[in-house]
């Protein structure tokens, strides 16, 4: 069963220097599909919370078709395409009303976890909404590969981060969208070490929109905790570049977070060209 949302505006707030929505955006909207879904099909939040249960996203990818601008009328397409075990495949579609384009889809791998923290069996409540049982989820098929070591040889910079209040929810742990806003740091720490930060590059008339995210969560933050940030490119693309993060605690002992985002590159047009020798200096592995 797929369900939609009501339909509503791209605000200023969901909108960045660029004049079109925040790639972190969509997570949220994202979530309000997913709430939609599962309260049409009779299976709320509340419920499961009443019974000590708490459903929690464990990894998402968004893959950006088009971009929403300030005032658009959307709506947000969900369903529940898989069930594991222990984890569900929610896949949303985030659709402008007015001529019915995809912008972007997105998938999330929740589990659900019991009164002391654990990873429990999700309920029948939930397995019986999905269109196909299976063992294993799987939110982003490259995402292992793309995840892999580091060259010791590929552009990288790690700094410390501090979470505020603003990148938490009322769970008490930073908000799942909070960590493409992190993300967006360590890129633009990493950029303006090599010497090309985003606003020089853009002065040139090329520009880096996200178009894929992909974060897995493995393990919660509070408020006010201290993460390290380790952002890399691992490799260049012709037309591409990819963007590897990884959120650990200060120590390295414990793993938080791991994604990337993967980048088209475009000229002030809109439309894609190589990249250009610049960024393949700066940002290729060195020899």
């Amino acid at each position: 069963m797929t369900t939609e949302t009501p339909p509503f505006r791209v605000r200023y707030a969901d909108t960045d220097a660029q004049a079109v929505a925040y790639y972190a955006a969509y997570l949220a909207w994202i979530e309000v599909g997913e709430l939609h879904f599962l309260e049409a099909n009779h299976v709320p939040i509340a419920d499961l919370e009443s019974q000590g249960l708490v459903l929690t996203v464990a990894e998402t990818h968004v893959r950006y078709v088009r971009p929403a601008v300030y005032d658009d009328v959307l709506v947000v397409r969900t369903r529940m395409a898989e069930a594991a075990p222990k984890r569900m495949l929610i896949v949303c579609d985030i659709v402008r009303e007015a001529d019915g384009q995809l912008l972007a889809t997105g998938r999330m791998g929740d589990v659900v976890r019991g009164p002391s923290g654990q990873v429990v069996p999700l309920p029948k409540s939930l397995t019986d909404l999905a269109e196909a049982r299976v063992d294993r989820i799987v939110v982003s098929p490259k995402a292992d590969a793309a995840l892999a070591p580091t060259p010791a040889n590929a552009p990288q910079h790690t700094h410390d981060i501090r979470v505020r209040y603003a990148d938490t929810d009322a769970q008490g742990v930073a908000y799942y969208g909070s960590y493409l806003v992190w993300f967006e740091e360590g890129r633009n720490e990493l950029t303006r070490t090599r010497g090309l930060p985003y606003s020089e590059l853009e002065k040139t008339g090329t520009y880096l929109p996200v178009s894929e995210a992909f974060c897995r969560y493995c393990s919660p933050l509070r408020p006010c905790e201290t993460f390290t940030m380790t952002t890399a490119v691992p490799a260049l693309g012709r037309a591409r570049m990819t963007f590897t993060n990884r959120i650990t605690a200060p120590d390295g002992e414990r793993l938080i977070a791991e994604g990337y985002t993967v980048h088209a590159c475009i000229g002030a047009n809109g439309r894609p060209h190589g990249l250009t020798p610049e960024i393949v200096a700066r940002f290729a592995p060195t020899a």
